[in-house]
């Protein structure tokens, strides 16, 4: 069977083209660059000798020619350059981002997950800049040291062992740099990480008082962070130091070199102008590799990065699009392991639900609810059993048309910069009346219409920020959005007062008449009179599950841990 090729590798192909065409037409530019020697060499050995004005003029004018020509191939070059960069990005930019949401729930990968973007920015700025520039250059180096030779063996020997020290500091350059350019991005991966917790949690650091412990924390990881890319700059700026170094002296010895061979009439002045500009030339690509290897390593990184993020999270092929589910839900013998822990939180939970049947989870805290219910939201992965909706299990369903037809509220709500519209749409288009009928039902229209601009009033980053009674609100009616057929409901009164608790009660009651299937996590009993079964968990497993009444007994008389349904 042939095998897909990574979604990488697929943008690299896209900027193949491109490439092609910027290493030919570098051919052309290094050779508009032979344009400086060869005048030099005529006006010294002929111009100066013959004092022939109209030759001079001449020469310059066939000069100045081919130097307009570099100058729009250099032009040119560089607008490919960024096309190809910017195709790139954007054939890169879908699965970059469906890659990214997928690692975010998996502890190994969610790191590389946040660090996808940027590295994608670095691969397209590096194909869009000069380092491609300069490796488009450096094949055409050995073209220029053989004209060296051409033009005198000993203009050859020097721009070859120039070339070779320069590429021995190269290799020392990576040698020395590797490590601590690793280094760097590791410290400063967690400084950054740590300063968005400490802002996300700004209300808790404030008001705990621990502004000056936070803030030295972070102060440490970015002092650490900053005297690692110190020291590297300090090893950088070294190495670029001693490439100038050798680049001055190179150009010394072929100054002393042509003049001893003019001394001796073994060339001519021109020939000692034209060997030095061509020397000059071959050893520059060189140079700027020494200079841009901080940028040229970095895009390796980059590229080793996305490249195993990609192979971990290999592209899923899209399943049969199945039909508008009902609602029916089963769960056999589930196993759930929260990211970064080692020990299940559910185990073993099974039980059914007819389309139209309402669901309690209830349990003391730490018992599994919430992990039970991401499961069954598709939200966490399950480690052994099965979850089934209509009768096919959750990876047989495509992921963006089951969701649509899923109303799942988190324990923890979070909404995005936008209107209080456009959160409950789900970001998509506005349907207002669509939007008016999930508010109602969540019981929220009256609350929403009490904001300062209603339904149209911004929130998050920017925005307007809601209290966590009003999110929770918000929250419910964007779970309704759609008209659903499957509702799970995790704590969705814990920030509630008296009148969110009827609303909310009034909402549920709602969807049963309308034969919603819903599932509701909750710690308290005033909820339970709205549902048809009670799921009772304990320490990660079921202890009690039937009807309503029936659960509701046993636990009055204390039978609920001897009951396993």
């Amino acid at each position: 069977m042939r095998k897909t090729r990574s979604p990488l590798s697929v943008a690299v192909w896209s900027a193949t083209g491109a490439m092609v065409a910027v290493f030919i037409m570098s051919l052309f530019i290094n050779m508009t660059m032979l344009v400086s020697p060869l005048y030099s060499m005529q006006v010294y050995d002929r111009v100066l000798a013959s004092r022939n004005t109209t030759t001079l003029i001449a020469l310059t004018g066939m000069t100045l020619v081919f130097l307009g020509l570099y100058g729009v191939l250099e032009y040119v070059r560089s607008g490919i350059l960024v096309k190809a960069g910017l195709a790139f990005e954007s054939m890169l930019r879908r699965p970059l981002f469906d890659a990214m949401m997928r690692a975010q729930f998996d502890p190994e990968l969610r790191q590389g997950g946040e660090q996808a973007i940027r590295d994608a920015e670095t691969l397209r700025d590096s194909i869009a800049s000069g380092a491609a520039n300069v490796l488009c250059d450096l094949p055409w180096t050995p073209i220029f040291i053989l004209l060296c030779f051409v033009l005198h063996p000993v203009m050859g020997l020097i721009a070859v062992l120039g070339a070779v020290a320069s590429l021995l500091l190269a290799i020392v350059t990576e040698a020395l740099t590797k490590t601590s350019y690793d280094k760097i991005m590791v410290l400063s991966n967690e400084a950054q990480a740590f300063a968005t917790a400490a802002l996300r949690n700004g209300e808790a650091v404030r008001g705990l008082g621990m502004g000056d412990i936070v803030r030295e924390r972070w102060c440490g990881q970015q002092g650490a962070a900053i005297a690692a890319h110190a020291s590297s700059y300090e090893l950088t700026a070294t190495l670029v130091a001693l490439s100038k170094l050798m680049r001055y002296v190179v150009q010394t010895a072929v100054i002393f070199a042509g003049a001893w061979l003019v001394v001796e009439k073994q060339i001519s002045p021109g020939v000692m102008i034209a060997s030095s500009l061509i020397i000059a030339r071959a050893m520059a690509p060189v140079d700027q590799i020494v200079g841009q290897w901080k940028r040229l390593v970095a895009c390796r990184a980059a590229y080793r990065r996305l490249e195993q993020l990609f192979n971990a999270l290999p592209e899923e092929a899209a399943p049969v699009k199945l039909p508008t589910p009902v609602g029916q839900l089963e769960v056999n013998n589930v196993y759930v392991t929260p990211m970064g822990a080692s020990k299940p939180a559910v185990r073993g939970v099974s039980f059914e639900l007819a389309a139209g049947e309402s669901l309690a989870i209830v349990g003391s805290s730490a018992s599994g609810k919430s992990s039970l219910a991401r499961a069954l939201a598709g939200v966490w992965g399950i480690g052994h059993g099965e979850i089934r909706v209509d009768g096919a299990a959750l990876d047989q369903w495509d992921r963006n048309q089951l969701g649509k037809h899923v109303g799942y509220l988190p324990q923890d709500v979070e909404l995005f910069a936008g209107t209080v519209a456009d959160n409950i749409a789900r970001l998509g288009e506005v349907d207002h009346a669509a939007v008016i009928a999930a508010a109602k039902a969540a019981g929220a229209h009256d609350v929403i219409l009490r904001l300062p601009k209603g339904y149209d009033t911004p929130i998050g980053e920017g925005g307007m920020a809601l209290s966590g009674g009003m999110r929770q609100r918000v929250g419910l009616a964007r779970a309704l959005y759609g008209d659903p057929r499957l509702i799970i409901l995790d704590e969705p009164n814990s920030n509630l007062d008296e009148d969110g608790e009827k609303a909310l009660s009034l909402a549920i009651g709602k969807m049963r008449e309308q034969a919603r299937t819903v599932v509701v996590v909750t710690h308290r009993p005033s909820l339970l009179a709205n549902m048809d079964k009670v799921l009772v968990m304990s320490m990660g497993s079921l202890i009690a599950y039937g009807d309503r009444n029936d659960v509701i007994d046993r636990m009055r008389g204390g039978r609920v841990a001897a009951v396993r349904n």
